[in-house]
């Protein structure tokens, strides 16, 4: 089955897999739009349930709550027969007498209702509020995004139905394919990047299985999201790169492997044996990859590349393996699986593409996975325990970069979990080593201190992955002014009840932005300007051309569109 689609991001007009846009049924809104659609739509699904007395089925309660919550359901309210629940009752025990919520305070459950019995009205008791139905009938939504990806499932099973036969005999590209391009990196070492993460150790994996090389990863220690995806996988961790025979130092034979990058490529994300070495141009034969190529790639021979403006590294192995009609096995499917939900945020993060949607729905059939938003609450809820167990040290320099300005050096570190409060309980102790950090910076190697390497600005991101939402931790004066222009008109609130400030340009009660974003609305992010300017840079993508020496563009309708606006 072969169809061709002038969709760009659609990936496979070449290996059987229809473009969406050839599916009647199967729609994908922008992140936006779909936002925008979703509110109003949930809404009316849920009141239109509490009206007609509807029960949620036994798949949406699992859906919203889990296997853990769904129990708990079960001995609060009484299921029917066929294990359904209706909606009045459940939102009853959520929001009213039965405080469902807190007691379900682990799940990703809406709360903020206010409980019955503490309320105003008579009796005592508050009625339903309307943001209790909004935040519940969002819920009901995702389970209905579920839906959706029923449509990918259906087409999905077709594919790997017809990739079994395949495999046995394959296509004349897959032939191709195999013949041509599995066999260049054949024995290489496959390594991701230092600050490892579950993307850059699955696609080592995967890449090191398709195409007959080694898998090896870049840091002795792994974060817990990592290993708990590699137990679910049924894998044991690839071996360290430096420990490896031939890797950092010559083998048995007196040789040193090639080397097939994955994940990253600039220079500094290199584990430190493989970017000091001085034939480390000659070594890297490969890179799969799914970040803008760094002006620093460089290599002495031509080198086979796979990049992919795709929401993780590891949908482009899965790719790869499609197109080659080799089997991937079911612990490879499923850490290919948990990689790809955690590097899109389980499929949500802006960065997701169709790609990755639908490779995720393969991969749940080929790693016999029914519930992926399962799956990744957990490997969420490994890396919120791992990361708060490590100390307000490591939380402030584990996933922490500098960038220049003007001659203005900003330190910024971001950390993802699933639950923020267990992070902004030691907020105190975080502020401080901010501030520790910004002159840290400035120790050299020789145990000599340079003031002018010291950071003028150092942050801390705490981003809450489920809800979207993140929080800014804002250490002394200076960050304030900086993040009140960033973010103008941010609320701004104590990091931790009883905080004492952290140094005395900056109250407690402003050690804290509440989602420092963008100021542009959900509505209008999705929407783009229909101007001339933005007219004439379509034109000039369009229009450039290389002529194997640099990029050619004809500026002229872009400047004339700048002077007349």
């Amino acid at each position: 089955m072969t169809l061709n689609c002038a969709c760009a991001d659609w990936p496979f007009e070449c290996c059987f897999v229809p473009c969406p846009r050839l599916w009647p049924q199967t729609q994908v809104l922008s992140p936006a739009r779909a936002a925008m659609a979703a509110v109003p739509r949930a809404k009316a699904r849920l009141s239109e349930a509490l009206a007609q007395g509807q029960a949620l089925k036994v798949d949406q309660l699992k859906r919203l709550f889990g296997e853990d919550g769904i129990e708990i359901l079960y001995e609060h309210v009484k299921p029917n027969e066929a294990g359904e629940i209706p909606a009045d009752q459940l939102l009853e025990w959520l929001y009213g007498d039965g405080q469902g919520a807190r007691m379900l305070s682990h799940l990703e459950v809406p709360g903020g209702a206010t409980p019955r019995g503490g309320g105003d009205s008579p009796g005592g008791k508050s009625a339903r509020t309307e943001k209790d139905i909004e935040k519940f009938g969002m819920l009901m939504e995702m389970s209905k995004t579920d839906e959706a990806l029923a449509e990918y499932r259906a087409m999905a099973k077709d594919l790997a139905e017809e990739f079994q036969d395949k495999v046995a005999n394959p296509t004349a590209e897959a032939f191709i394919e195999q013949l041509c391009v599995e066999k260049i990196l054949q024995g290489a070492l496959f390594v991701g990047h230092v600050k490892t993460d579950l993307d850059s150790i699955a696609g080592a994996i995967g890449g090191a299985c398709l195409w007959q090389g080694t898998a090896t990863r870049a840091e002795m220690d792994l974060n817990g999201e990592i290993m708990y995806a590699l137990k679910w996988a049924g894998l044991e961790p690839p071996p360290f790169f430096d420990d490896h025979p031939g890797a950092a130092k010559p083998d048995a034979a007196g040789k040193l492997l090639p080397v097939c990058l994955v994940d990253h490529n600039e220079d500094k994300q290199m584990v430190p044996s493989l970017r000091d070495a001085p034939d480390r141009k000659k070594r890297i034969i490969g890179l799969i990859d799914h970040h803008a190529l760094a002006e620093s790639m460089a290599s002495e021979k031509p080198l086979f590349m796979d990049v992919r403006p795709w929401g993780s590294m590891s949908s482009i192995v899965t790719h790869a393996f499609i197109r080659g009609n080799r089997m991937i096995p079911k612990a490879i499917a499923r850490i290919l699986l948990a990689a790809i939900l955690s590097d899109t945020l389980n499929l949500q993060s802006v960065t997701t593409t169709n790609a990755d949607r639908f490779l995720v729905t393969v991969l749940c059939i080929l790693g016999e996975c029914d519930d992926p938003d399962e799956l990744a609450r957990k490997m969420f809820r490994a890396k919120t325990e791992w990361i708060v167990g490590l100390g307000a040290y490591e939380m402030t320099r584990g996933d922490q970069k500098d960038f220049t300005a003007n001659g203005w050096k900003v330190g910024i570190a971001v950390l993802e979990v699933t639950d923020t409060e267990p992070v902004l309980k030691v907020a105190d102790e975080l502020l401080m080593e901010l501030r520790i950090l910004k002159v840290e910076k400035g120790q050299l190697k020789n145990g000599q201190h340079d003031r002018r390497k010291e950071l003028d600005f150092a942050y801390l991101f705490v981003v809450d992955v489920t809800q979207q939402l993140s929080y800014l931790l804002v250490a002394g004066g200076r960050e304030l002014a900086l993040a009140k222009s960033a973010f103008p008109e941010k609320p701004l609130r104590e990091a931790k009840p009883g905080l004492k400030a952290p140094g005395n340009t900056i109250r407690a009660e402003e050690t804290l932005m509440e989602e420092p974003n963008s100021t542009i609305s959900e509505e209008l992010a999705g929407i783009k300007e229909e101007d001339e300017v933005h007219a004439a840079i379509d034109a000039l993508q369009k229009e450039s051309f290389h002529d194997s020496v640099q990029v050619v563009r004809d500026y002229t309708r872009f400047r004339e569109a700048l002077d007349a606006s």
